[in-house]
């Protein structure tokens, strides 16, 4: 039976936090081949990668795609970082382990939570928050080579939505990322009818099912545990 992500290449910005890596394993286990980008992906490589299905190229494989995983440094902060990983100003390949290329499907899931009320923040405090998880995601869309027929997955936060004390730099570049902590999650908790939140494998389900669904194009699907519906 042929996997469904077979021969494609999948480019994950945050892909060594939890989530991020859970969407690479289930993605490399549907046949994908990855690009895994983040601060910390070449130090995390040697404990990371094993846990990876293996890829396995098919026999139709397109020219310009990976023949095996990769791990690239880049630090979703950067403009610099990101314009060089995926649009190198000379247009070639050469260093191919640092150069993304063409991508058949982009995760944007890099992000940074913050805890402290927002007169309490400093502006580095705020710039981290929001260059980390709205400008990365924008410069990524900006700059990524996403070949006909690909797909751009953002993952955003119910935060985005239903914003709470001490998190509103967070919650408005989660906002923005649409629109392109035991105290607050005791209170999510409390007002959320499953009383959990979302496990990283349930986030990667939903990441496949939105890259694999093709009559699933600019939507956002609410992993909330109904919080959105009480």
């Amino acid at each position: 039976m042929a996997l469904p992500f077979a021969g494609k290449h999948c480019a994950i910005i945050g892909a060594t936090g939890t989530i991020g890596f859970s969407i690479a394993k289930s993605f490399a286990s549907h046949g994908a081949v990855l690009s895994l980008l983040g601060r910390t992906a070449v130090d995390a490589r040697p404990k990371l990668e094993p846990l990876l299905t293996p890829y396995q190229p098919p026999p139709d494989a397109r020219a310009h795609r990976p023949s095996a995983h990769r791990f690239i440094a880049v630090d979703a902060r950067s403009q610099a970082g990101l314009k060089s990983a995926f649009a190198p100003d000379d247009g070639s390949l050469e260093n191919s382990d640092a150069i993304v290329g063409p991508v058949d499907i982009l995760i944007n899931c890099a992000g940074i939570s913050q805890n402290q009320l927002h007169r309490s923040s400093s502006y580095s405090d705020i710039k981290n928050v929001l260059d980390t998880n709205l400008t990365a995601t924008m410069l990524a869309c900006k700059y990524a080579q996403i070949q006909k027929r690909g797909c751009i997955i953002n993952v955003s936060s119910l935060m985005a939505t239903k914003p709470a004390a001490g998190a509103a730099a967070y919650a408005a570049a989660k906002a923005g990322v649409i629109v392109l902590e035991p105290k607050l999650k005791d209170r999510y908790l409390k007002n959320t009818p499953l009383r959990r939140v979302a496990t990283a494998d349930e986030v990667a389900d939903a990441a496949v099912f939105l890259a694999s669904n093709g009559y699933a194009n600019n939507c956002i699907l609410n992993l909330d545990g109904g919080l959105s519906a009480a």
